[in-house]
C-alpha cells in the first residue's frame, strides 16, 4: 500500500514483448547514430574539409573553443530541460511523460542535423567568422532538440524495464542496435564522403536524414508508456516533497554510485570521441588508405559484438553486472591502446574485431548499470525522475566533448598538423590521439570504479524492495 492509500497497478512481473523491445531498441539507433555521425564527421567537416585550417593555422583553436561555448551553453540546457519536463502536465498524464517529449525533440534534431552541413558558401578568409557564427548557432540549436529526444528516449530506460533480469534482457537488445547504429553510420558516410568533396558530406547527411526519420517513426510506438508506469510517475510526483531544482541536483550529486557511474561514462565517451574524431585523419594519413576500409572495420565490430554479446548475457547470471562493466572498459582500453603501433590495414581490422567483443561486455550494461542508480535516488527522494537525472547526466557528459576537442586542438597545433602533407611528428599526434589518450580515460575509470561502486548484491535488492513497498 502505498501514501496515497491506492495500490497502483503493477507491470513489474510482465516481460515485455518481442515488439516492445524492438520498437523501443529502435530509440537507441536513433540516438546513436546521430551521436556517431555527429562525433566522427562535423569536427572534421568543419576543422579539415572546409578547408580553413589552410587559410587561418588557429582554426582548430578557433572551434575547440566554439565548442567549449557550446557544452558550456548544453550543460545548462541539459539541466533544465531535465528539470523541467520531469513533472506531470495535462497533456502528458494522458499521452504518457516521455513519448510528448521525445516527439518535441526528434524532430528539430533530425533537421539541425542536417544543416550542420551546409554551412554559408564563401571562400577565403573572409568566410572564417561567417562559418564560425553558423556552427555555434546550428550546433547550440542541434543540441536543445538532440538533449530533449535523448534524455526521454533513454530516461524512459528505467521506467519501461522493471527488475535486475528484465533490465540486462533489454539492455541486450537496445545495445544490439547500438552496434548496428554505429555500423550503418560510419559505413553509409565512408562510402559516401570523399575527401575535399564538400558536396558529398551533404550527400551522406541526406541519406542519414533518411534513415533517422524512419527510425524515429518506429521508435514512437515503442516509448509509449502503459497506465501502469504513467500511475507510478503520478503517484510519486504527489506523494514526494517537491524539492526544488537546485537541491535536486545537489541530492545527486552526492549520490556515490550515480556519480561513480557517471564518471566511468564520461572517460568512456571521453575515449570513444577520441577515436570517432580523429579516425578520418587517421585512416587517410596514418595508414594511408581510403575511408572505404573503415565500412569493414565498422561491420568486424559489429559482427564481433553480436557475436559475443549472448556470451555476456550469459555471464551476467554469473558475475555483479559492475565487474562485467569495469572489465568491459579496462579491456577496451587495451585494445585501443594498439593503435599506437599499427601500421597496416589487416591491425586495423584485427583491433577492430576485439574492439568490438569489449565494447559489447562494456555497453550492454550500461543501461542497467544506470537505471539501478536511478533507483537508489528515487527510494530516497520517493519519486522517480528519470529526465531530472539524464539531465544532470547530460550536463556532466557534455564535459568530454570539450576534453576530445581540446586535446585534438591542441596536439594538432604542437605537432603542425597539416592534412595535405602531415609531418612525422603529426602523425604520432594522430596516433596519441587514437591510442595512447583513450586508454589512460578507460584504465583510470575502470579501476575507480571497482574500487568503490557497492550498488549490488544484497543492497540492490533492498533497493528493489523499498520501491515495491513505496509503491514505485
Amino acid at each position: 500500500m502505498n501514501a496515497s492509500g491506492k495500490t497502483p497497478k503493477s507491470d513489474s512481473l510482465k516481460g515485455a514483448s518481442n515488439a516492445k523491445l524492438f520498437t523501443f531498441s529502435m530509440g537507441y539507433f536513433l540516438n546513436i547514430f546521430v551521436m556517431v555521425a555527429f562525433n566522427s564527421y562535423v569536427w572534421t567537416f568543419y576543422e579539415v574539409e572546409l578547408g580553413l585550417i589552410s587559410i587561418e593555422s588557429l582554426w582548430p583553436i578557433y572551434m575547440a573553443i566554439t565548442n567549449v561555448v557550446y557544452t558550456l551553453w548544453s550543460m545548462i540546457t541539459n539541466l533544465l530541460l531535465g528539470y523541467f519536463t520531469d513533472k506531470p502536465f495535462k497533456w502528458t498524464k494522458k499521452r504518457g511523460f516521455h513519448t510528448p517529449w521525445i516527439i518535441i525533440g526528434g524532430i528539430p534534431t533530425i533537421v539541425f542535423f542536417f544543416l550542420l552541413f551546409t554551412p554559408p558558401e564563401v571562400t577565403g578568409i573572409e568566410s572564417v567568422i561567417p562559418i564560425l557564427i553558423y556552427y555555434s548557432l546550428i550546433v547550440c540549436l542541434f543540441d536543445i532538440s538532440y538533449s530533449l529526444l535523448q534524455t526521454h528516449s533513454f530516461g524512459s530506460f528505467g521506467a519501461q524495464f522493471r527488475g535486475d533480469k528484465e533490465r540486462v534482457k533489454a539492455g541486450f537488445s537496445t545495445q544490439i542496435f547500438t552496434f548496428i547504429a554505429n555500423f550503418l553510420a560510419i559505413t553509409i558516410w565512408s562510402q559516401i564522403i570523399v575527401s575535399e568533396n564538400i558536396r558529398s558530406f551533404k550527400i551522406a547527411a541526406l541519406v542519414s536524414v533518411i534513415i533517422l526519420s524512419v527510425s524515429f517513426l518506429v521508435f514512437i510506438p515503442g516509448s509509449r508508456e502503459s497506465d501502469a508506469i504513467k500511475e507510478r510517475f503520478i503517484i510519486g510526483y504527489k506523494n514526494a516533497e517537491k524539492i526544488p531544482f537546485f537541491k535536486t541536483m545537489k541530492i545527486a550529486i552526492k549520490q556515490k554510485n550515480f556519480m561513480l557511474a557517471l564518471f566511468t561514462y564520461i572517460l568512456f565517451m571521453v575515449a570513444m570521441g577520441l577515436v570517432s574524431m580523429n579516425s578520418f585523419n587517421f585512416v587517410d594519413d596514418v595508414l594511408n588508405s581510403k575511408q572505404e576500409i573503415r565500412t569493414i572495420e565498422s561491420l568486424l565490430m559489429l559482427i564481433s559484438s553480436l557475436i559475443t554479446m549472448p556470451i555476456w548475457f550469459y555471464l551476467t547470471k554469473k558475475i555483479e553486472n559492475s565487474t562485467m562493466y569495469s572489465l568491459g572498459l579496462t579491456i577496451f582500453g587495451l585494445i585501443i591502446l594498439f593503435n599506437l603501433f599499427i601500421v597496416n590495414v589487416f591491425q586495423f581490422f584485427l583491433t577492430a574485431i576485439f574492439r568490438g567483443v569489449a565494447v559489447a561486455m562494456f555497453l550492454i550494461m550500461l543501461s542497467p548499470i544506470f537505471a539501478d542508480c536511478y533507483d537508489e535516488i528515487a527510494v530516497k527522494t520517493q519519486k522517480h525522475q528519470q529526465a531530472t537525472l539524464l539531465g544532470v547526466r547530460n550536463f556532466f557528459l557534455k564535459i568530454s566533448v570539450t576534453i576530445q576537442s581540446l586535446i585534438i586542438a591542441f596536439i594538432h597545433i604542437i605537432t603542425a598538423y597539416e592534412p595535405v602533407d602531415p609531418s612525422q611528428k603529426a602523425l604520432l599526434g594522430l596516433r596519441l590521439i587514437q591510442g595512447l589518450f583513450p586508454f589512460l580515460f578507460c584504465i583510470i575509470g575502470a579501476l575507480i570504479f571497482y574500487k568503490w561502486f557497492d550498488l549490488k548484491g544484497k543492497k540492490k535488492q533492498e533497493i528493489m524492495q523499498k520501491l515495491l513497498d513505496m509503491g514505485l
